[in-house]
């Protein structure tokens, strides 16, 4: 889906632009966005094509993503001079291209993959990384964010398969650091927290994807657990001018929080999606599938003093975006 021919969607990216502190740092340059047909990705890729097409901003974007056709179907095709698309498993990266900015978005990010394929989601995170700083090494100057999570800065059990995602996402960051400190890898690395928007991938099974999903449908949204885990939950649009703040401005070898700062309940999420959607929240007793993919984790807060101290500022409450997300959804026809 070609979401930047949504007018709603436009309005979004343009906030998001407006809200990002120094944009301009992107200004006639070359960036690789990799994971770009992802939620964060593709909405990252899309402020880049926006700021081209309504500024002139000169910016030529790389977008890779495992396959080439989900690109293809999330923004039409390849732009001469404005969007490349590249075909390649960030674990397999090896490219031959100058970039001056790198952001590694490639990641399994949902349950199910966490279930299915813990090897998989780990080594994404550990050995795509040491791909991304190599290639970063080849670059000179070239800069580099490394998209993490908020579950990287809780303490879990790491002998258990769906502790694959926060070690994995733990891994990388020292591995960023290591980098940075040994070779001078000039990267920042970002923990967004809960995430959500209308631009999600048709296999993204996170709570909040299916619940956006279902109350677009005017449909119940069952629940497996009495959803009482806090959550740090933020729009798209302020995750992505908070990356693109940080990547702009942000100190080497640093860490920043990525939130609006708002945080509720898994219910209380779960409930406002419904309200606006005209539909309820049914409880249900889980199935051992939705046990084996429920983080352990019971409260997840990020804190985003350091994005702040940056000059950031988000543009939407919790509301307004879960608002934006069945808006989108509407004008789009579907997700």
């Amino acid at each position: 889906m070609r979401y930047l021919e949504c007018g709603a969607y436009r309005e979004d990216v343009e906030t998001a632009i407006a809200h990002t502190v120094n944009f301009d740092a992107f200004r006639n340059k070359r960036v690789l966005v990799l994971g770009a047909s992802g939620l964060i990705g593709s909405f990252v890729t899309d402020c880049f094509l926006y700021a081209d097409e309504k500024y002139g901003a000169g910016i030529t974007v790389y977008a890779a993503s495992r396959n080439a056709g989900q690109l293809g179907n999330r923004f039409g095709g390849e732009q001469k001079g404005r969007l490349y698309f590249i075909e390649a498993d960030v674990t397999d990266l090896d490219l031959d291209l100058p970039f001056d900015f790198v952001i590694h978005a490639a990641s399994y990010g949902h349950p199910q993959a966490f279930r299915e394929e813990p090897v998989e989601v780990f080594l994404s995170n550990v050995t795509g990384t040491d791909k991304v700083m190599k290639l970063a090494g080849k670059n000179g100057k070239c800069r580099v964010l490394y998209i993490s999570s908020g579950e990287a800065q809780e303490a879990v059990d790491h002998l258990t398969a769906r502790a694959c995602y926060p070690m994995g996402k733990k891994a990388a960051e020292t591995l960023c650091i290591s980098y940075n400190k040994e070779y001078g890898t000039d990267v920042v690395i970002a923990r967004p927290c809960h995430t959500f928007g209308a631009n999600v991938t048709g296999n993204d099974n996170r709570a909040s994807a299916q619940f956006i999903a279902l109350a677009s449908a005017g449909k119940n949204i069952e629940m497996y657990s009495a959803g009482e885990q806090r959550r740090s939950f933020s729009y798209v649009a302020d995750c992505a001018s908070g990356l693109l703040t940080v990547l702009a401005g942000g100190e080497s070898g640093q860490v920043y929080g990525i939130s609006s700062g708002e945080s509720c309940t898994v219910r209380a999420f779960a409930e406002v999606c419904a309200g606006l959607g005209g539909s309820r929240v049914e409880i249900h007793l889980p199935s051992g599938t939705e046990i084996a993919e429920t983080s352990p984790i019971k409260d997840q807060i990020v804190d985003n003093s350091g994005l702040k101290a940056l000059g950031w500022q988000a543009a939407f409450s919790i509301r307004e975006g879960i608002g934006r997300s069945l808006q989108i959804i509407k004008e789009m026809g579907g997700i």
